[in-house]
């Protein structure tokens, strides 16, 4: 199973006082989303939840089983006004979280922030496959916000870092699964597909990052002495995850500079070069030498129905080479092969991001297999 997981450490349950009634939050997003955080609890206490957050076992990526489908159409329908508070919350940029106090001395309710992104990133999915990637990818941006704000406590700390990068991993997982069957307009009076000049804001943000040594420094420096006494490997592993996520961003926002190219031409770009006009530059990979980008390649006739299949991809973990797999699409970070060997036994060839969506035909063997890039 393809599912990537946020970053979180062990987190508690929220105990600070959070009422679930109507309030008047003024500038401070943190009170709606604590409110739409106790409505997804109360749901959660009948058993109503996204399928992200129930322990319900699928394949990271549509189809979807029928138990997928039901679980969240009853929480779609149930934590309406959960999302409607954090689409509110979009709209204010300040967010005055919870203050560690002696009697208080945890961050838990960051546990309720991961709640509610696994709430909007689901819902996001429904949307875009009842046909309305508009309001899927708005959801997004909704998920995004959230993270902007986690990410910017008034003081810094490192699961602040982490759990801001965990949803955005979640993020871009969904966005790269919508964007590959997402519908493009420009006509204004599709309320349901996504327009182009959306695609392109978007494309903006992702790319709109810091470098992961950076984003991990600032932190370091607020921490002070706290930081000073972590290890080299565990400060290398935090950059190691920051890198992975910027690649997910850089990577999701290619994809769509793909699609806006298909939109335009009817097929999809031969190399990055085709993309010179749709993205400031090209990202750089941060497992290459310095100064390869990302990858992208088109295979032709890469796909079961015989059509080219589109592929962007990072070189991180490529010990054995560049190859990508043939018996699944992917959308995000995975290891080895897919074969059924122990992990340590498997190959490793880098990260590809399929652009174009797809599925093995049903009834189709989906032995393990990989093809290596040429």
């Amino acid at each position: 199973m393809l599912r990537f997981l946020l970053i979180v450490g062990i987190l508690g349950f929220w105990q600070q006082a959070a009422s679930a009634q109507a309030t008047q939050p003024g500038d401070d997003a943190a009170k709606i989303y604590l409110q739409a955080a106790k409505l997804l609890r109360d749901n959660d206490d009948v058993n109503i939840m996204s399928p992200s957050a129930s322990n319900l076992d699928y394949v990271g990526y549509p189809p979807y089983p029928v138990a997928w489908e039901r679980m969240e159409e009853t929480d779609f329908a149930a934590n309406a006004q959960a999302r409607a508070l954090a689409h509110q919350a979009r709209s204010i940029e300040q967010a005055n979280w919870p203050k560690r106090t002696p009697a208080h001395p945890h961050t838990s309710y960051l546990n309720d922030c991961r709640n509610l992104s696994n709430e909007l990133a689901d819902a996001a999915m429904y949307q875009h496959l009842r046909g309305d990637d508009a309001d899927a990818v708005e959801t997004l941006r909704d998920e995004w916000h959230l993270a902007d704000l986690v990410a910017n406590p008034s003081d810094k700390e490192f699961i602040f870092l982490l759990v801001s990068v965990g949803i955005r991993a979640e993020i871009c997982n969904r966005l790269q699964i919508i964007a590959s069957g997402a519908v493009l307009t420009k006509d204004p009076t599709d309320g349901k597909g996504l327009q182009t000049s959306v695609a392109r804001e978007l494309m903006r943000q992702l790319l709109t990052h810091q470098d992961a040594k950076t984003d991990v420094n600032d932190v370091m420096r607020a921490e002070g002495e706290k930081a000073n006494a972590m290890s080299k490997q565990t400060i290398d592993r935090i950059i190691e995850t920051c890198n992975r996520v910027n690649a997910e961003r850089d990577m999701a926002a290619i994809s769509l500079a793909c699609h806006l190219y298909r939109f335009d031409t009817g097929q999809w770009p031969k190399s990055l070069d085709d993309l010179a006009s749709y993205l400031p530059s090209i990202p750089i990979d941060p497992w290459g030498d310095g100064k390869q980008t990302l990858g992208y390649a088109l295979i032709k006739a890469g796909l079961p129905d015989g059509s080219d299949r589109p592929l962007v991809y990072s070189r991180s973990g490529a010990k054995d080479g560049l190859f990508f797999r043939t018996n699944q699409p992917a959308y995000s970070y995975y290891t080895g092969d897919g074969s059924h060997n122990p992990e340590s036994k498997q190959k490793q060839g880098g990260q590809f991001r399929d652009v174009a969506s797809w599925s093995l035909p049903e009834g189709t063997h989906n032995a393990p297999a990989t093809r290596p890039l040429e």
